[in-house]
């Protein structure tokens, strides 16, 4: 009897999931930005999110920044929430590696990737007032004497960033975890460290202003927009691409109508030319992979870091 009960019940669940995720989405969705207002994770974020609101009928999404631990305090928060679909985290590489650099308390499988919208590549920037003229002056000092790099935090995909660099070279570096970009930014352009491990997207601003210098872009090829700035392996780094990736993802449990829902919601804003210029106004190419694809994006990026930090010996 017992078990016919367990059974009944699960199937009850089961009837009250289906029917929840045939009427999603209702009210609102709570869109856990991990990271202080300002950097590209927030920014990208409002922007997605105020072009799906034009999208959607009887749903809005709200974009809520609940920073700590590089990450950590709002992608736990994000694990821990129901599978309903109702909280999304705005996902990024740190997921994959927080919990095996700083003990988070999830695994990369406690989530699921949603889409993916923005690769930004990796760029070494320096102050506009730096001796180092180009990448090749830069890695020369830094492997005479460990070179001061700000980086968004320890386990941050621009933190990997470097660990890979050191490994494919003989620099070396002193890491300085700065909370927020405008304090990175600080560092940077105030001459208090020798230079930046950012994504295109947050230094193509800072370029423009005259505040930094960008010497190398860890992408396949030159960047539009930057075209006398060679590409890491033309700059003698032997790494192909290192790209910051940027999307959605909800806690494992969600079904697969919700996640397909919301996949299919970020297509539609992808496909809004209004979304796209003000995406590429801010310095960020918009693209777009489903579920699948993100999910593959995920993966492959934990294969390369798993290595990278236990050949480092940061893992806990």
């Amino acid at each position: 009897m017992k078990r016919l009960a367990f059974v009944a019940a699960l199937g009850l669940s089961s009837l009250a999931m289906t029917a929840q995720a045939a009427d999603y989405p209702q009210g609102t969705i709570d869109l856990v930005v991990p990271f202080d207002p300002g950097g590209s994770v927030d920014t990208t974020s409002r922007i997605i999110a105020e072009t799906a609101n034009t999208l959607l009928d009887g749903a809005e999404i709200t974009v809520v920044n609940r920073s700590g631990g590089g990450g950590v305090v709002g992608q736990t928060s994000v694990a821990k929430s129901a599978p309903d679909g109702y909280t999304v985290l705005a996902m990024t590489s740190s997921v994959v590696t927080n919990p095996q650099m700083k003990g988070a308390g999830y695994a990369v499988t406690d989530f699921r990737p949603v889409a993916l919208y923005n690769l930004d590549p990796e760029v070494i920037a320096v102050p506009a007032a730096s001796p180092f003229q180009t990448a090749e002056e830069f890695m020369a000092a830094a492997t005479k004497e460990p070179l001061n790099i700000v980086v968004a935090g320890v386990g941050t995909s621009h933190h990997m960033s470097g660990l890979a660099i050191e490994r494919v070279s003989e620099a070396t570096f002193n890491y300085i975890p700065t909370k927020g970009f405008g304090a990175q930014v600080q560092a940077v352009v105030g001459g208090h460290a020798d230079g930046a491990l950012w994504p295109l997207g947050e230094a193509t601003a800072q370029a423009a202003n005259g505040g930094v210098r960008i010497l190398a872009i860890a992408s396949e090829e030159r960047d539009a927009n930057f075209p006398d700035v060679p590409t890491f392996q033309e700059a003698g780094i032997d790494i192909p691409i290192w790209a910051t990736f940027r999307g959605w993802a909800v806690p494992a449990g969600t079904s697969d109508e919700v996640v397909k829902a919301l996949s299919d919601l970020m297509k539609s804003v992808y496909e809004t030319p209004a979304y796209v210029e003000k995406m590429q106004a801010a310095g960020y190419s918009p693209t777009f992979r489903d579920a699948e694809g993100f999910k593959f994006v995920v993966d492959s990026y934990a294969d390369q870091t798993s290595v990278i930090i236990e050949e480092a010996g940061r893992g806990k």
